[in-house]
C-alpha cells in the first residue's frame, strides 16, 4: 500500500468513521482506538477483509469522491456491457459526479428506480439522489436524507459490482476495488475520464 496522505478524508482516526456503520467482529477486533484511517485499512487488507475495507471507505470519503469511485468499480465490472436501465442509472451518477447541482441529484431518482437497489448502477444512482435536497415523492412532505445514505448505497453498489467482474475472485475483485478506493482517497483517479462512462 502506497504511503501517499489521505488527502480526501477528514478523519483523522478510523474509530471516527466506524461509527456510522456496522463492522463484524472480525474486522472491528482489529479496530484500536487511535488508528489512523491508513492504518486500518492496511490492517484490513492484511486480515483479507476487503468488504469492511468498502464499506470504511465508502464512509470516509465525501460523496462526490464515493460516487465516482463507484463508478469506476462498475466501469471495471460490466464495461460496456450494461443493460439500458443500467446505463442510464450509470450516467446519471456520472453527471452529478461532474456537475453536482440540485437539479441533477433530483433527476438521478428515475433512473435509479428504473434499475433498482439490486443493481450497481442503480444504487449509485440512488447514492446521488441521496445526497441533499428532498427526497420525498411530488406533493408530499419534505423529507430529508440521512447523512449516511449515499455512503451505505455506494458500499452496496461496489459489493454488488465485485460478484459480477469475476464471481470465482470475488474476494480478489474486492481488494482491487478496495486499493482505487485508497488510490481515491490519496486524490488519484480525478474526475477527468468521467465522459467515457457516459459514452
Amino acid at each position: 500500500m502506497s504511503g501517499e496522505p489521505l488527502l480526501k478524508i477528514k478523519a483523522t482516526t478510523a474509530a471516527e468513521v466506524c461509527f456510522h456503520f456496522d463492522l463484524d467482529p472480525e474486522p472491528r477486533s482489529l479496530l484500536a482506538d487511535s488508528m489512523s484511517p491508513r492504518e486500518f485499512l492496511a490492517a484490513l487488507i492484511a486480515a483479507k477483509q476487503p468488504r469492511a475495507g468498502i464499506d470504511f471507505i465508502a464512509h470516509a470519503l465525501r460523496p462526490r469522491e464515493a460516487i465516482w469511485w463507484g463508478c469506476l468499480c462498475v466501469q471495471h465490472a460490466c464495461g460496456s456491457d450494461l443493460s439500458a436501465p443500467d446505463k442510464a442509472a450509470c450516467k446519471v451518477a456520472v453527471r452529478w459526479v461532474l456537475q453536482p447541482t440540485e437539479e441533477n441529484r433530483a433527476a438521478a431518482n428515475t433512473p435509479a428506480e428504473a434499475a433498482g437497489p439490486a443493481s450497481p448502477a442503480g444504487s449509485l444512482a440512488s447514492a446521488a439522489f441521496h445526497t441533499g435536497g428532498n427526497i420525498a415523492p411530488p406533493k408530499t412532505p419534505h423529507v430529508s436524507p440521512k447523512p449516511f445514505d449515499p455512503a451505505k448505497a455506494v458500499a452496496r453498489a461496489v459489493t454488488l459490482a465485485s460478484t459480477k467482474a469475476d464471481p470465482a475472485r470475488i474476494v480478489e475483485t474486492q481488494r482491487l476495488y478496495l486499493e482505487l478506493g485508497i488510490g481515491i482517497a490519496e486524490g488519484q483517479f480525478a474526475f477527468t475520464e468521467a465522459k467515457n462512462i457516459t459514452a
